[in-house]
């Protein structure tokens, strides 16, 4: 049994017909409360407050009943901040996690943006440590010395517990503690100055100390005395850290069908608000037939206009426009895109091709409604036409060999065996199924002509046999050869479900009528439901039943006038004959799956009573 000792974890046997004793500090009777050690710890279903009238010899051990089981608490201390005349203390927010399995807990601090503390989940960054904290008097903490509005004393540094979550709240409520309403967080005095001097910079400078940038009569002062074009251009730090890491995303549709071989292709357009650059990138669709190249147009500044990637001088020291080698400065052929220039439903015109933007994602639709209010609705497009492909038509089997090895030459370039089924084949190894069958035909020579079926259910194969008889004038043997055989105007070959007793099957334009069976094979059918649902009883009773409910007084006194001496069975023939004079038609299979089952003495004769419980 796992246990505590002196914070050290170790394993010992309990002892026979005894609970596992509890690990100094996390059992026992809580302080502040009346519940017990095996209540806590153990659960004793008893309502909160009450103890157990006795523990129970199997109990379960704490390490397996709080597996995974952590309390948590919302909390903060003020920390004092010397030789700075800003701030005097800063509040600090952590989360206390208390474990139940082993009364241990440990303290992390979420990340703050730019704070500069090591803060967070990640090792060497978490507050304190899990562990078992000592109290200042030499015990340790338990899940009782935890609440809302708790101080706690952690090494010298006090913790104000604020808040718990819905689980905490649950259980300490399970234990009869009550927990109070979560208390207000003060304000860090420090971050609070700097969000109003922010706030304030950002709502008056463009008014009282405007920039080079902002300004076209200080940038054209500016310029005329010399000065250099990092100051005339826009704060780029301070538009680095704004919008770092937001990105505005486009989907756009190039429409080139117009061209030979051209076609409808999706985009995707990137716009860093960070430094104003873009980047177009390719959808890749399966089976395009076309190379996964990744970029469409790289990274970077794009230009409105193809001309001015060829302006290659460099720029003056008093403008951030490039001059052309006639030394003439044109602001229009030297514009870029910016994040005005886009806007769903719109075409833009990018090196040469004309882009279609379709639609954008969400916080580029957010984006645009906040700073532009304008919303965006995106527009369908469909990139995939439906083209009728012409299909490849596989000829016909020509003999020799198998239709499956012929298909194998026509389907891959180097020919392969077909895969055969040996598990199935060795299952059913030497299990046949046999019918006798009779030609479809009206012709006197050959109405009296019996055949033998035989279907190899370890190939699903089919051969058919002609018993020789005398002065019948055609020669008995082999009827047909042993092979798989396709269904008349159909690709489906007959299987082990399509024979039975009643059924008419075509085998090279001869029609031949089952009519019997043999006892193994009807024996097989019954044991195979799924794959003779006319041999199941239970699906015969199903649809059997609502048709026999309604005449099954008329079918029952017919059957009793049948039956004199009152024996309950009547004969398969009487039995048929009553069912068809009730205008219940039955094929010959399901009548012989009705016989069999209900034929108690295997007498010939049917219990008709037994019969008729079908129609409940």
């Amino acid at each position: 049994m796992f246990d505590v000792h002196a914070g050290i974890p170790s394993m010992r046997d309990p002892p026979a017909m005894a609970a596992p004793r509890a690990p100094p500090g996390g059992f026992g009777t809580l302080s502040g409360s009346n519940i017990t050690n095996n209540q806590l710890f153990y659960g004793s279903g008893k309502p909160a407050g009450e103890a157990p009238a006795a523990v129970s010899e199997s109990l379960t051990p704490a390490w397996v009943a709080f597996d995974r089981k952590v309390l948590r608490f919302n909390c903060y201390f003020k920390e004092s901040v010397h030789e700075s005349r800003q701030e005097n203390y800063r509040i600090r927010n952590c989360v206390l996690y208390y474990y139940l399995e082993d009364d241990s807990m440990h303290i992390s601090e979420p990340k703050v943006e730019n704070s500069g503390i090591p803060q967070g989940e990640r090792k060497g960054t978490v507050f304190l440590k899990r562990h078992r904290v000592p109290k200042p008097d030499g015990d340790f903490f338990n899940a009782t010395d935890l609440n809302v509005g708790v101080q706690l004393d952690l090494y010298g540094r006090v913790f104000l517990v604020t808040d718990a979550d819905n689980f905490t709240r649950a259980f300490m409520e399970k234990l009869g503690i009550e927990v109070p309403p979560s208390l207000e967080v003060p304000a860090d005095p420090y971050t609070t100055s700097r969000e109003e001097m922010k706030a304030h910079v950002m709502r008056n400078q463009k008014y009282f100390h405007p920039r080079p940038a902002d300004d076209d009569l200080i940038r054209g002062m500016e310029a005329r005395l010399g000065a250099s074009s990092t100051i005339l251009e826009g704060d780029k730090l301070d538009q680095f850290l704004k919008y770092d890491r937001k990105v505005l995303r486009f989907y756009m549709a190039w429409d080139d069908r117009k061209s030979l071989y051209g076609e409808l292709r999706p985009f995707v357009l990137h716009f860093y608000l960070a430094d104003d650059q873009m980047e177009v990138l390719e959808v890749r669709r399966a089976n395009a037939g076309r190379d996964p190249f990744p970029l469409f147009i790289k990274k970077g500044k794009v230009y409105k206009q193809l001309d001015s990637y060829l302006n290659v001088d460099a720029p003056t020291t008093h403008t951030t426009q490039l001059i052309d080698r006639s030394g003439r400065v044109d602001p229009e052929t030297m514009e870029c895109f910016t994040e005005a220039d886009f806007a769903v439903g719109k075409t833009i015109h990018v090196l040469g091709c004309d882009f279609l933007i379709y639609g954008c994602d969400e916080f580029t639709r957010d984006y645009y409604r906040n700073v532009y209010g304008v919303q965006f609705e995106d527009i369908p497009v469909e990139f995939d036409e439906k083209i009728e492909r012409p299909q490849v038509k596989i000829p016909p089997h020509v003999a020799p060999g198998s239709e499956e090895d012929s298909l194998g030459s026509f389907l891959y370039l180097i020919p392969k065996v077909p895969k055969k089924n040996f598990r199935r084949m060795m299952e059913n190894d030497r299990k046949i199924l046999r019918f006798l069958a009779r030609l479809d035909t009206e012709s006197p020579e050959d109405s009296g002509r019996i055949f033998i079926i035989k279907y190899f259910l370890a190939d699903d194969t089919i051969a058919i046999f002609e018993p020789p008889q005398k002065n019948s004038g055609v020669i008995g043997g082999k009827f047909l050869e042993r092979g798989r055989i396709k269904k008349p105007a159909s690709h489906e070959y007959y299987c082990q479900g399509d024979l039975y007793t009643g059924a008419i099957l075509e085998f090279n334009k001869w029609k031949l009528v089952v009519y019997q069976a043999d006892e193994y094979t009807l024996s097989y059918m019954e044991s195979d439901p799924e794959s003779h649902p006319m041999s199941d009883i239970a699906y015969i009773a199903e649809q059997l039943g609502p048709a026999l409910r309604e005449k099954k007084a008329e079918i029952h006194a017919t059957l009793a006038q049948a039956d004199p001496q009152g024996t309950g069975t009547v004969s398969y023939e009487k039995l048929q004959e009553v069912l068809a004079a009730a205008d219940m038609e039955l094929n010959d299979q399901v009548l012989i799956t009705l016989m069999r089952r209900f034929d108690l003495n295997r007498d010939g004769s049917v219990a008709y009573n037994e019969l008729l419980v079908l129609a409940k």
